[in-house]
């Protein structure tokens, strides 16, 4: 136990001899150099820079007055003006197809023509028909005039030649029905029949879709139903079409959508050149009010504080404070409604590092 005891002792002597040497070490009695000797002194900053000296180098923009739109940006999606899938009102066999896929045909252009060749042969009998019942009438109205007949013989024998002539018309009906028109101006998609195909009422020939105008249909918060109306313009952008669209607001729901209390809306945009194609997602620009001669400035030129906002003036080469009074707020921009004046130079750059009254100099002016 002493032996250990002896060994702690000579320890902590050691601990202290070293920690001695140290301090007359550093207090240059050994030959050591004060740290204040051996840190290098800072270069001097350039007067009134964020260290306190030299002027503050900063860009500024000249204050001037434009026009702001408000608006939001909402989702939407392109729908076709109009768009039907044809098929046959009567039963029949495909005698001939006269339309090629993916073209653009107008309105009344024979597509489909059913196999007639019955109806035909019935409208032959007709005819064969009506001529024989003409005679008749013809014969029955001499004799009628001379007595020789009565009055309803005659009459029976008009009513069946009115009769033959009503039958050829629901036969010329019949065969029109057989030769399936486009019902609209439109561009055909894809064929779903052969020729020598049965078709049944009802069954699918073809789509055609009239994308000329188009329709673009979007919901906006339902804070915004009494502001966005029929008449209201908008733009919209899609993925993969370079450039923006206008559309005008042609017709709304009656009603909130309850579940997503959104307000549903649709726009009708020209679409000459077909490059709008229903179905495409588009995001869509709505603008709600303009404002005319209004001051817009850089966001990152604001400065928040307590209680309100201020910003940074260029006068007389310093940097003075400005309280001001924000509006509506535009991706980079900011709306002052109060605070600054036309012709002012606005500091736009350095606005955390410079203190009210500080020199400043500018590099770049907007």
């Amino acid at each position: 136990m002493n032996h250990n005891r002896r060994i702690r002792n000579i320890a902590i002597v050691g601990i202290l001899l070293l920690a001695v040497i140290f301090i007359l070490y550093r207090t240059n009695v050994l030959g050591g150099k004060d740290e204040a000797e051996t840190t290098a002194a800072p270069s001097a900053a350039p007067k009134g820079s964020p260290f306190g000296q030299g002027p503050v180098p900063v860009k500024a923009i000249r204050i001037s007055k434009g026009t702001l739109d408000d608006y939001i940006l909402v989702n939407g999606s392109t729908s076709p003006n109009e768009v039907v899938t044809i098929s046959s009102e009567v039963p029949g066999k495909v005698a001939k197809i006269l339309f090629k896929e993916g073209t653009t045909v107008n309105k009344g252009t024979p597509l489909v023509q059913l196999d007639v060749s019955e109806l035909q042969a019935e409208r032959k009998r007709l005819e064969v028909q009506k001529e024989l019942n003409i005679k008749i009438a013809e014969r029955l109205k001499a004799l009628y005039e001379r007595e020789g007949v009565s009055l309803q013989e005659y009459e029976v024998a008009k009513a069946e030649v009115e009769k033959v002539k009503a039958e050829i018309a629901l036969n010329d009906a019949q065969v029109e029905k057989r030769t399936i028109r486009a019902p609209f101006s439109g561009k055909l998609g894809l064929r779903q029949i052969s020729e020598g195909s049965y078709l049944s009422p009802g069954s699918p020939i073809i789509s055609l879709v009239n994308i000329n105008p188009i329709q673009l249909e979007f919901s906006v918060p339902e804070r915004y139903s009494q502001v966005v109306k029929p008449g209201t313009r908008v733009q919209f952008k899609l993925d993969g079409v370079a450039g923006n669209f206008n559309a005008t607001v042609a017709a709304s729901e009656p009603n909130i959508d309850a579940a997503t209390r959104t307000y549903k809306l649709k726009a009708s945009a020209p679409n000459d050149r077909g490059l709008i194609l229903p179905g495409a997602f588009s995001t869509v620009t709505v603008s709600l009010q303009s404002y005319a001669a209004t001051i817009m400035i850089p966001t990152e030129s604001v400065v928040p504080e307590l209680g309100g906002k201020k910003v940074y003036v260029y006068r007389n080469g310093k940097a003075q404070p400005v309280t001001i009074e924000t509006g509506l707020r535009q991706d980079a921009d900011i709306q002052v409604i109060s605070g600054l004046q036309e012709g002012d130079t606005l500091i736009t750059t350095g606005v955390l590092q410079i203190k009210p009254g500080a020199d400043v100099t500018i590099t770049s002016m907007q």
